[in-house]
């Protein structure tokens, strides 16, 4: 869409979601992975906006007025990521999403713009793709209350954070944590609802902590669910017994308010009534994958990792927050059909506006690692291969700078820039499920799905810290 300037391109994003996410999109975007999308004119369109483009912008090519609007930035020194971190600013609540998680440059990317925004932008909450609870140990560690960061790391299950680049980033938020009063203080958390075993096992370490005699009473039906049981071929979700588990448990945590706020702290009683809110997800959204209902399982997925998120800002008192995970769920629109499988960041569009800003973190070609089945070598390095035609890869490895940062605000004010995002309808993503496959198209138009981008040229594959393997 070009515009008619007189809305930003952000306010006017947030608009037209409440019309729906298919009419925000332009098209009805199908399953991700499928490669498929509905066409889209290739001709501008006038739009609600602000401002107008350059006249003279519209001979030049896309990629000299890229080349004139962009950032360019250098990880080695971090040139030019103040300037970044300075635009991302604008925004209370920044998601920077990664289109693959095997990119070493991705997560160097993530570790010097979080030190930016926590140093100089005063962000206080990082919020991390991984089960509600999950990143205990590591908040223990970076506010000193535990000095473990190995047990920490090897304790998470996702492996893409079990990275140099993200270990360094936490010993930077201990030593910066250092000293400060606890509400100055960066903490980190986990925003998912995937994994059901990380909140059943806080969940029983609660109750052992503040009433061991109600543990007793329900262990048999809550230990099961401290399993990762999604890795056994013949489980049943959301069967009588766990949603009577999940009622109980409700109902205890209220009765007993007083007496376990007494035994712990109100902070930990809030907690753990979120680790059931959670629970419940976790198990609604793997009785969906049971199902084959993959859209309806992530439409439940990202709608809990959005109210985790703006859960988590109330609970620890911190507005400013930054939200690290896969761009397919901090990105706007939806990943399914008709709107449906809205993501994480049209969630948190909806609700917070213009305080949410969509960054995502996009590559060319190069290579990226993924885990394999194979037990004695649990990852591989794979090809991404040319930058797929209908993506801004296409256009932008033409770009003279190797890594870069791009406002698309901004840049949308050259009308080149403008009419070449609405012609530009699919992005590039690796998964581990495709390895082989290299850089698979998802159907998102970036000026739509982003606010922002970096891009870098040649991706490098990242090193991960083996431990196991026990979810792609």
């Amino acid at each position: 869409m070009s515009r008619q300037r007189r809305l930003s391109r952000r306010q006017f994003v947030v608009a037209a979601s409440t019309a729906g996410i298919g009419t925000l999109a332009g098209c009805a975007s199908s399953a991700p992975g499928d490669g498929t999308t509905t066409p889209r004119s290739n001709t501008p369109t006038q739009s609600a906006g602000a401002g107008t483009p350059t006249p003279s912008d519209g001979a030049k090519s896309p990629v000299s007025a890229i080349e004139a609007e962009s950032v360019p930035i250098a990880l080695s020194g971090g040139d030019g990521l103040d300037s970044v971190a300075s635009t991302l600013a604008s925004a209370p609540i920044v998601g920077i999403g990664e289109n693959s998680h095997g990119i070493q440059e991705f997560k160097t990317l993530q570790k010097l713009l979080v030190e930016r925004l926590v140093a100089a932008e005063g962000y206080r909450l990082i919020a991390i793709e991984g089960t509600l609870g999950e990143f205990g140990p590591v908040n223990e560690y970076v506010t000193g209350t535990s000095d473990d960061l190995d047990s920490a790391l090897s304790g998470l299950e996702f492996y893409f954070w079990q990275t140099e680049a993200i270990r360094q980033l936490f010993e930077w938020l201990r030593s910066f944590n250092d000293g400060r009063p606890a509400d100055d203080q960066a903490v980190v958390y986990g925003y998912d609802a995937q994994f059901h075993d990380v909140n059943a096992t806080a969940l029983r370490s609660y109750f052992k902590r503040v009433d061991p005699d109600y543990l007793n009473e329900v262990e048999d039906r809550l230990d099961p669910l401290t399993q990762p049981l999604y890795e056994q071929d013949e489980v049943s979700y959301m069967t009588d017994a766990q949603t009577s588990l999940i009622s109980d448990l409700q109902a205890r945590l209220h009765s007993h308010e007083t007496a376990y706020v007494d035994a712990s702290s109100r902070s930990a009683w809030k907690l753990a009534r979120r680790h059931v809110w959670t629970l419940n997800r976790s198990l609604q959204f793997q009785q969906k994958l049971r199902a084959h209902k993959f859209t309806q399982g992530k439409t439940i997925r990202d709608a809990a990792m959005a109210r985790n998120v703006r859960w988590l800002r109330e609970w620890a008192g911190k507005d400013r927050t930054v939200v690290l995970g896969n761009s397919n769920h901090t990105m706007r629109g939806s990943s399914g059909s008709g709107g449906h499988g809205a993501r994480m960041g049209q969630h948190l569009t909806e609700t917070f506006g213009e305080d949410y800003y969509s960054l995502g973190l996009l590559f060319g070609s190069g290579q990226f690692r993924a885990p394999q089945s194979q037990p004695r070598e649990p990852f591989s390095t794979y090809e991404l291969g040319e930058p797929t035609d209908g993506t801004p890869a296409a256009t932008l490895v033409d770009v003279q700078h190797p890594e870069f940062f791009l406002d698309l605000e901004s840049a949308r004010e050259r009308a080149r820039i403008d009419s070449w995002l609405d012609t530009v309808s699919d992005v590039q993503f690796s998964t581990p499920s495709a390895a082989d496959r290299g850089s698979v198209p998802l159907p998102a138009p970036p000026g739509t799905v982003y606010d922002g981008i970096v891009f870098v040229q040649t991706a490098s594959p990242s090193s991960f810290e083996y431990r196991s393997v026990p979810h792609s």
